[in-house]
Parts: C-alpha cells; structure tokens; sequence
C-alpha cells in the first residue's frame, strides 16, 4: 500500500515512516504541510493508495486537507486515517464528516495503526467497483440493469450532509466510546416495506425512495447535528451524544408526513424510528453493541403507515417486529413471496425505465451526488 503521512513535526514523520517501512508491506512518502501535500496530488496520475493526516498544522489543518483530498476523483475512495492528539468529539465530528475513514489518536499503538490500516485496505478494494463502473460503460449497464440487488447491501448517501459510509460510521462510534463522549447514544430509523419495495422497483428507483428518507432523516436530525448512515436493509442509523439529542417521536411523525406528500415509483415506505440507545460503558465492544442496540429498538417499534396525501392519513398501526440480526448488525429480512397471479399482484421482475435517460440518470447522480 502506498502511503501519504502529512504532519508538521518531523519527529513524527520520521517514526511512523520507519515504523511502517518495517511492517514490510508498505511504501512510505511524507509531507510537512498541507500545501506540500496537495502539490503532490493536483494534476497528477494516482500516487498514493491511503493518507494519514494530522489534524493540527498551521495555514490549513489536517480536516481541510482531508475535504480537498475528497474533492479530487481519484482520491474521492481513498482511505484517509485522521492522526491527533486531540480526542474531542467536536474534532471527531468534523473529520468524519470531512470525509476521514477513521481516526488514530498519539501516541501511536503501531499495532492498532497496523489494523486500522488493514481494514482500510480492504475499504479501499470495496469501493473500488464504484469508480471501475463510472469508467467502463458495460460495467455501469450492468449496475444499472441488474434486477436481482441485494437488499442488505449498503447504499451510498456519501454526498448527502451529514452522512457517511457504514465502516467509517462504525470507526466514528468507535472513536466516540475512546473518547468517553458524555451520553453517548444511537437511534434507528427502519422502512418496515423496504424489502417489498426492492422486489417491485429497479435498482435506481429502490435507491431513489431510500434517498427521499435520508434527505428527511437529515431535515429531522439538522439541529442536533448528529452524523448519519445507512447500513442497509432498509436501516439508517444516527449517533448522537451530550444534550444535543433528537426528539424521535417527533421526528418519526415529520418523516412519515414528509412522506405522505411526496410521490414515489412503487410502494410508498413505511418507517418506524426507534428510541435511543445508549452505550452503557466504553470498552472496546461497546460501539457495535451500541448501534445493535438501536438497531434492535427499532425493529421492536410499530411502523408509521403513510397515507396517501395528507397528514390527517399518518397512522401508527401494529406490526410484527423485525428478528434481531444474527451477525453484526444489518437486519437481513426475507424478500416478499412474489405472486404467481397474472393481476393485482407485484410484477415478476422489476421494470426497466428507458435505457438512456436511466443511465444518464445514474451517471448525473455517481458525478454529481
């Protein structure tokens, strides 16, 4: 893997590179500023596989360098692994929502560094399909067309405020119970008809509908400011911690109104948001039981029914909860039975929208967020 350490102190630069030359599987270049940094990068091929950036530098901070990485395409997957000694949660919150993909705190433990940096390398490789479609148009028909997508799979929200990936969410609550965060907690928003919305719609309108509920989670959650995911199946998750937490109850009757307006392609969705979770202590486990916790209240809650076009239709109806998830923590409900009657049933295989404005469609939405 080659490697990018940005940091102003050279004493620093100089340990990890020869910490990380001896780990045998790693080539290292340095930079002492973020303008050096940023010089190495701009208008030229691919260099570097992943970058550690410290936070604290002088005329541009490691967070800022962080979003001037994301913002250039080659490196927009790229794993940037935060280094600092500063453990606040309000530096935490910036750089993930930069677009960090983890956080290592001084003084170094190599051998943590060493596993952040596998995982990050596996992060890498599965990002990698996004931006190999982008530039193989056979690649992107397939992605496009493909009738059989698993539902479980995590969708990305990457663009919208406040949200980040799933692994760097994971990385992010990780770092909250670490940095002993006061009234740590996590709550749950599930679309109870996702999976029948996934069997009856294409790829890209299924992907659409989740959108609408994320862009209405973040209108909910905006004045707590909390940082967001969607882990798939039909779950987002939210991380939130001091006093700054969301009425969800409230923000559960919003969404559902929200949604009762809009107009969708398919199955209108149907939501139940759980109440908070909190992480009862900080041990090293504490962040997956934590979003599993949440996960686990609101498979539990009773869905919204959205009516068709107006509040007064926003109903709480009963409904069986979801199983608790038997690995990690993404719920992995089965799809509907499909109907085998020729009316009134869901259609067999999900219909194709016409071809090129699909796929521009698409192409708009990987370029442009």
């Amino acid at each position: 893997m080659r490697l990018l350490i940005v940091d102003d102190e050279p004493s620093i630069l100089e340990l990890l590179g020869v910490a990380l030359k001896a780990l045998g599987t790693y080539k290292v270049k340095t930079a002492t500023s973020a303008k050096q940094a940023l010089q190495m990068i701009e208008g030229k091929p691919r260099e570097f596989d992943a970058f550690l950036l410290d936070i604290q530098m002088p005329e541009m901070n490691g967070i800022d360098l962080c979003a001037e990485i994301r913002r250039n395409e080659l490196y927009k997957n790229a794993p940037i692994l935060m280094l600092t000694a500063m453990s606040q949660m309000s530096y935490v919150e910036k750089a993930f929502e930069a677009g960090a993909t983890d956080y290592v705190t001084k003084p170094f433990n190599f051998e943590d560094l060493k596993q952040r940096l596998n995982t990050a390398r596996k992060l890498k490789y599965s990002k990698a399909s996004v931006g190999e479609a982008e530039d193989n148009p056979s690649m992107m028909r397939s992605v496009l067309y493909h009738e059989s997508q698993d539902y479980a799979s995590e969708l990305d929200f990457s663009k919208v405020d406040r949200f980040i990936g799933k692994a760097e969410f994971e990385n992010y609550v990780r770092q909250m119970s670490l940095s002993k965060a006061s009234q740590t907690c996590a709550f749950a928003l599930r679309v109870g008809n996702g999976a029948e919305i996934n069997v009856q719609t294409s790829s890209m309108d299924f992907f659409k509908t989740m959108m609408k509920v994320a862009q209405e989670l973040v209108l909910g959650t905006q004045s707590a400011g909390s940082l967001l995911t969607y882990v798939g199946s039909g779950i987002f998750v939210c991380a939130e911690h001091g006093n700054r937490l969301t009425d969800t109850e409230k923000l559960e009757r919003a969404i559902a109104t929200a949604l009762s307006t809009a107009t969708f392609t398919g199955p209108r969705p149907e939501i139940a948001v759980g109440e908070h979770a909190e992480m009862e202590s900080f041990d090293p486990g504490s962040g997956p039981k934590l979003i599993e916790d949440a996960i686990e209240r609101a498979n539990q809650r009773d869905i919204f029914a959205v009516g068709p076009s107006s509040q007064s239709n926003v109903t709480h109806i009963s409904s069986a909860p979801a199983a608790r998830p038997q690995s990690g923590f993404v719920q992995r409900p089965q799809r509907p039975a499909q109907s085998s009657q020729s009316s009134g049933s869901a259609p067999s295989s999900k219909a194709r929208p016409d071809r090129q404005a699909y796929e521009k469609m698409l192409l708009d939405s990987l370029r442009n967020g």
